[in-house]
């Protein structure tokens, strides 16, 4: 059985060493990397290891929108999908700082109303925004714009930086964004929100636009994932999919085939790194250390785990550790320092 954990901003954000003591927290992590077969590539986007992890194709833009909205119960088989989220611009002392699900919580109610005025505004515009999920909103058009974005991952929990949009039409979009921004600034809810310490709804993300592609990966038969892009992906490459287990135990419990192939995202070090700074950062690694990283270490002596691959995100460069059971014998390889895995070169 194989196993690829794909866990994004494993990779100590930037200062996080004033944060803790010594060698940093996991270290039985830090031993299984420094026995592990490690290599070194590009920063990478969420959305775009996934898509590759798949063979999907870039157009101008990773088509996330059209693959999220088929699983979110639209119809997303033709035309050009556009993924315009919810977000809270929270303005801070010399920049402005996005922040997404999981940091805004909205509920159907919600959304409802805030798109409800969006469609009442942009109707003449021939705009249409369909909130599927509270958090997952969509603009559906019959012709491609020519407009690009970044990626969800690449802005949320981040600072903003120059223009969102580009491309031939970007000017246009760039008017239905701020148009939106007007109209949610003056939104009843957002007043409710703030009185009940909420975040309010300020701003669109648009993003993930393209027509829906075919996915010819099958690399993976099982997909346990909370991140509806890689159920999307799932779905469409017949792999069964499950939301991402608890624990590594509750992953084992369902008694994978010996010859099976899963991918486990994790996106609980992702969220705090973005949304909850150094300390639950540290905290958030070091759950996984318990949770994740020691059964599946224990589990290279057994015949249940012949493979561990673990993808580890960051915001300079990515790692890729493969472990086996004779890497488990290595014991003359020395734990890595969390400062050496930042680096992008050793």
């Amino acid at each position: 059985m194989h196993l690829t954990l794909f866990i994004p901003d494993l990779l100590p954000p930037d200062g996080i060493e004033a944060a803790y003591a010594g060698d940093g927290p996991a270290p039985l992590l830090r031993s299984m990397l420094g026995r592990s077969e490690l290599q070194r590539f590009a920063a990478i986007d969420t959305e775009a290891w996934l898509c590759q992890a798949f063979e999907v194709e870039p157009r101008d833009d990773w088509p996330v929108a059209a693959l999220t909205a088929a699983v979110d119960g639209l119809a997303a088989e033709t035309d050009w999908w556009l993924r315009a989220d919810p977000v809270h611009l929270q303005m801070q002392r010399n920049t402005t700082r996005l922040l997404a699900a999981p940091a805004l919580t909205l509920n159907d109610e919600e959304a409802a109303a805030y798109t409800k005025t969006l469609n009442e505004h942009f109707g003449s515009d021939g705009i249409t925004i369909t909130a599927a999920h509270p958090v997952r909103w969509y603009i559906r058009q019959t012709e491609t714009p020519a407009v690009t974005s970044p990626t969800l991952s690449a802005v949320a929990g981040r600072p903003q930086r120059g223009a969102p949009l580009a491309g031939a039409q970007a000017s246009r979009w760039h008017r239905v964004l701020t148009e939106a921004q007007m109209v949610l600034h003056e939104h009843p809810l957002n007043a409710a929100r703030e009185a009940r310490g909420l975040p309010a709804v300020n701003s669109l993300l648009l993003w993930g636009g393209g027509r829906k592609p075919a996915v010819p990966g099958r690399h993976f038969s099982h997909v346990w994932s909370n991140d509806p892009l890689a159920t999307a992906l799932a779905v469409q490459s017949a792999a069964t999919f499950a939301d991402t287990p608890a624990n590594a135990a509750s992953w084992f419990a369902h008694k994978p085939d010996a010859g099976s192939r899963h991918l486990v995202t994790l996106e609980r070090v992702h969220h705090a790194a973005r949304y909850g700074g150094p300390d639950a950062w540290i905290k958030a690694v070091s759950a996984l250390e318990e949770s994740w990283f020691a059964p599946l270490w224990a589990a290279l002596d057994s015949r249940r785990l012949k493979e561990l691959v673990i993808v580890a995100g960051g915001s300079e460069h990515c790692l890729r550790c493969t472990l086996r059971s004779v890497d488990k014998l290595k014991f003359w390889r020395r734990p890595l320092h969390w400062q050496h895995l930042a680096k992008a070169s050793t």
